[in-house]
């Protein structure tokens, strides 16, 4: 039997092999040896996928299954989208269970949500006191799992010097408190501490700040708008100056209240991770 390298001839020998009975278990394009049930072999030329606009991944008209019994789409169906509209954007989708799924997703968002004022002085006599942040809400631009990540620091106050004859020289002094995240109606708590050291006679030290982070997924509908919030609320202090209740304005180094972004600015980061 002659064998010919032309697509037209072979694919045609195939279903004529078919429709007499025979079976061609291989198609091969531009070769004569296919390794799977379809071989493509060009140099210079790719495969143009059927180009269609769906109206969200979880479109079920724009792609008909032509099958005269079951209409229903497969699993593995591919196409390649035209459409920027909901939560879909131009690129390749393949058919799972019950929505489209992107391959090669490039949808990308991020927003940094930054302390504006450095060095904020906290009491241990008041009520939660808000963090200024940069920006106060997050809008979603998909629909899908998006990662919040929360870094805060926290240091102490200036401790009490000990009285030398009655209680020692030295006084190693922790302060605490929680720092609190609001997410729309969503509460995120995270504990937070220091130490402080007062020494009779000697130098002291203070604002020895400590990170503390929180990491966690929420999911996000396309437009949703939440607000973000910062706070933080101070345990009793009756190791420090004042009792933690100096009323130290924000900035100032001195006194027994906390300090929250000592130097280094407290920060909540919000990143669209993917689809659910």
């Amino acid at each position: 039997m002659q064998i010919y390298n032309q697509p037209q001839i072979y694919i045609f020998y195939c279903l004529f092999s078919f429709l007499v009975g025979g079976v061609c278990a291989q198609v091969g394009i531009n070769t004569t040896s296919p390794n799977g049930i379809l071989e493509i072999n060009t140099a210079t030329q790719g495969v143009v996928l059927p180009r269609i606009g769906l109206e969200s991944t979880t479109d079920l008209t724009s792609v008909i299954n032509p099958h005269p019994t079951n209409t229903t789409l497969l699993n593995g169906t591919v196409i390649y989208n035209t459409n920027t509209q909901n939560d879909v954007t131009p690129g390749m989708y393949v058919w799972i269970t019950d929505k489209w799924v992107a391959q090669f997703d490039n949808k990308k968002q991020s927003k940094l949500f930054e302390q504006t004022t450095l060095n904020i002085r906290t009491q241990s006599d008041a009520t939660y006191k808000t963090i200024a942040l940069s920006s106060s809400n997050f809008i979603a631009d998909y629909s899908g799992l998006y990662r919040i990540e929360v870094n805060v620091n926290f240091g102490g106050g200036d401790a009490k010097v000990p009285n030398g004859s009655s209680e020692g020289d030295l006084n190693i002094a922790k302060m605490s408190g929680n720092f609190r995240l609001t997410f729309g109606t969503d509460i995120y708590n995270i504990p937070a501490h220091s130490y402080s050291t007062a020494y009779n006679g000697a130098t002291n030290y203070f604002g020895i700040w400590k990170q503390f982070t929180l990491v966690t997924n929420v999911p996000l509908t396309q437009g949703e708008n939440r607000s973000v919030n910062l706070a933080f609320l101070q345990d009793p202090a009756p190791e420090f100056v004042g009792n933690g209740n100096n009323d130290n304005p924000t900035g100032q180094f001195s006194g027994g209240d906390g300090h929250v972004g000592f130097d280094i600015p407290c920060t909540v980061e919000i990143i669209y991770i993917g689809e659910q």
